[in-house]
């Protein structure tokens, strides 16, 4: 294989590198939990959060009605137990009775409206719930893939840098240092293609004697218009 043809190897080897390198990274930086799940699971804890607050409402209803209730028993008893006979103790006590049904009446409506927002947010833990469950099976099974291909671009990536560091063993140090450098400045296809007579990077017309000295790969030549290396290859 002539230099140029080294040269290009590695070009291409280095070129699928630095792709599979990207690529990498981005599937590294996509592990993890996604904004749709940490969203979902969010929702799921604010129906909680809010259906807890209703049941503990809930229990201290329960907890006030009963005390009217102990209370109301206890005016009903002195009321018609005929031990109170005096008629202001007696209208006194009627009173009584009067505000602690109206309390009770008034704590048991919004039972029955705290029962309604239970019920409604049970309905609505139970989808946010569904919801959660198919964003987190769809998060897995996308994860399961991202892993996959992981372990792909790190099994490659790894033959890649033995194939890279074979070839630049094989190539002397002054090309090398030309390769390098034409890399750092004009990235993956500092060496272009040559074909038909066309440079495959900017599509310019190369004259047909530096064609010709392209194709025997006798010496370096370069593009007259993105100065690129040119090779023939074969």
């Amino acid at each position: 294989m002539s230099v140029l043809g080294q040269l290009y190897r590695l070009q291409v080897i280095d070129a699928e590198s630095d792709e599979k390198s990207e690529r990498l990274v981005e599937v590294n930086a996509s592990l993890g939990e996604t904004d749709a799940v940490k969203q979902a699971r969010q929702q799921v804890f604010d129906v909680e959060g809010r259906l807890g607050q209703m049941h503990k409402r809930m229990r201290e209803l329960d907890l006030e009605v009963g005390g009217l209730d102990a209370k109301l028993k206890s005016n009903q008893e002195r009321l018609y137990g005929g031990r109170v006979r005096n008629p202001k103790e007696l209208a006194g006590l009627q009173e009584e009775a009067k505000a602690l049904k109206r309390r009770r009446s008034d704590l048991e409506d919004q039972q029955l409206e705290l029962m309604l927002g239970i019920e409604e947010g049970d309905a609505e833990l139970a989808e946010r719930r569904a919801q959660f469950q198919q964003a987190e099976a769809a998060w897995r099974a996308d994860q399961a893939g991202l892993v996959s291909e992981r372990d792909r671009l790190q099994m490659r990536l790894a033959e890649l840098e033995d194939m890279r560091s074979g070839m630049r063993g094989q190539i002397r140090a002054g090309d090398l240092a030309l390769y390098d450098d034409l890399r750092d400045r004009l990235g993956n296809n500092s060496i272009a293609l040559i074909r038909s007579g066309i440079c495959q990077v900017c599509g310019v017309d190369v004259p047909v004697t530096m064609v010709r000295t392209v194709e025997r790969a006798q010496s370096f030549n370069y593009c007259p218009i993105c100065n690129r290396l040119l090779y023939a290859g074969g």
